[in-house]
């Protein structure tokens, strides 16, 4: 089962979504990177009312993990209340992929998207 969830996160990171400028963004980020190197840049168009993603892109560079991790985060954001995109940590992320835990090393790598979407929701 576990190659199952290597292969989901290996081709996330093959054919990422949601790759790109998103021209009628609400919110932009500012380019964003950890310390390992992988950076993004994330793009959000929000409800009328502001309390909902409607869509998600991103831009980036950086390793198979934060690549993937991206591609789902902006697929996963979409039609969800930015009050539940608040609370999700890296269980959160982790349950994707079908892992419960990540090594320190590449905990950065996987949590670099959402910490750039939660940051800009502020």
């Amino acid at each position: 089962m576990e190659d199952l969830y290597h292969e989901e996160l290996l081709e996330a990171a093959r054919s990422p979504h949601n790759r790109g400028q998103l021209a009628d963004a609400n919110l932009v980020s500012p380019p964003v990177t950890n310390s390992c190197g992988d950076s993004c840049r994330i793009f959000l168009k929000l409800s009328d009312d502001k309390t909902t993603i409607i869509t998600c892109a991103w831009e980036g560079i950086g390793c198979a993990i934060s690549t993937a991790s991206l591609s789902l985060l902006s697929d996963r954001v979409k039609g969800v209340p930015i009050t539940e995109i608040q609370t999700w940590d890296d269980a959160t992320l982790w349950s994707w992929f079908g892992f419960e835990t990540f090594s320190v090393a590449r905990r950065k790598c996987l949590l670099l998207g959402l910490q750039a979407v939660q940051k800009l929701l502020q």
